[in-house]
């Protein structure tokens, strides 16, 4: 099994990475390093599914048609992320000159944390009850080639359950599965954690980053505390920061504890500058803030709320700070992909 960890792993932050640095050069974001091109290229991979996988779903396609096309979809990404290389040697060079930032007493904290945190879920797994729906979804997609036509307790022939048809977050490790030729139930339970905890503390890095661009004593002190508190705080099986430690595979969880700090770091982005009337961040950083949002659809239906109400809130106090009308109206059609998807929601379960 440490093989499929580390294939997985291999291709999932590969294929991130590379896909990341393709965006930004088409979308000229001036990035952050090896981490800003793996999230961004994470919440692209989403967003790319989401769009691909509610058409398919709606036209009753094969799993395995699923497979192709995404597949070859992230393939052409990556191979476009193959042509950035001197953005991915200069972001090494950069990195080897400032590594002493990342080795502080806090960074050290946090990823001895981490570590054990990754240790935990590995050796005390917990098994959720909604496992019996949602990674039976996978599995069905898997084994019976059909998108969401089998229900997943059941096994039997049924109509889409339209709380969900919009965001089928297992049919992704249910891809992924597939291409490593495991069972979704093990991608689910031993292999994601290993991809989506590691994930959600890139984001928080970058949120150091951008919360504290010139101490990397706080940052390192914020992302040790962002662990703690994922690690001691929880209080509950069912809260935000215990879903990252014991089923990182949840969609919801990981709609509370990447997406949603994912969204407020692209809104810091779009909102730098502070006190500058009128200054909204470039095109790049608004198109990637409504990427982010449209990626929070397929891991959860809060998703297609959620995203646009906190984007919303957040983009309204940042545009009443500036005074600006037009960061206010590019905040809300940032939002248009989820409020599309809210209204087609609302069509299908009226």
């Amino acid at each position: 099994m440490r093989l499929e960890i580390l294939l997985t792993a291999l291709l999932f932050f590969g294929g991130t990475i590379l896909s990341g640095y393709a965006l930004r050069r088409v979308l000229k974001l001036q990035g952050e390093g090896f981490l800003f091109s793996a999230v961004s290229g994470t919440m692209l991979w989403w967003a790319l599914m989401e769009v691909i996988l509610v058409p398919m779903t709606m036209r009753f396609a094969s799993f395995q048609s699923f497979v192709y096309l995404y597949g070859a979809a992230v393939l052409l990404l990556c191979v476009a992320g193959l042509f950035c290389w001197k953005d991915i040697v200069e972001d090494a060079r950069l990195f080897c000159a400032d590594w002493k930032k990342y080795v502080t007493p806090g960074h050290v904290v946090a990823l001895a944390l981490i570590a054990y945190q990754l240790w935990f879920i590995h050796h005390h797994m917990y098994l959720e009850w909604d496992d019996t729906y949602y990674v039976n979804l996978a599995n069905e997609a898997v084994y019976s080639d059909k998108i969401y036509w089998v229900y997943p307790e059941t096994g039997a022939m049924a109509d889409f359950d339209k709380r969900y048809v919009l965001s089928l977050w297992p049919i992704f490790y249910a891809w992924l599965s597939k291409l490593i030729g495991v069972i979704p139930t093990i991608m689910a339970h031993t292999i994601l954690p290993w991809l989506m905890i590691p994930l959600a503390y890139m984001v928080y890095g970058l949120l150091g980053r951008r919360l504290f661009p010139k101490d990397a004593g706080l940052r390192g002190m914020f992302l040790a505390f962002a662990v703690m508190m994922h690690l001691f705080m929880s209080g509950e099986h069912t809260a935000g920061l215990t879903f990252l430690s014991i089923t990182p595979w949840v969609g919801k969880g990981l709609l509370a504890t990447v997406l949603i700090p994912m969204l407020l770091f692209c809104v810091l982005r779009t909102a730098d500058g502070q006190g500058q009337a009128g200054k909204s961040g470039s095109f790049g950083d608004w198109l990637l803030l409504g990427i982010t949002g449209l990626g929070g659809c397929l891991l959860s239906s809060m998703g297609i709320m959620l995203s646009p109400l906190f984007v919303g809130a957040a983009v309204f106090l940042a545009a009443v700070q500036k005074r600006s009308v037009p960061y206010l109206l590019k905040g809300a059609a940032a939002c248009v992909p989820c409020v599309l998807l809210g209204i087609y929601y609302i069509y299908l379960t009226r």
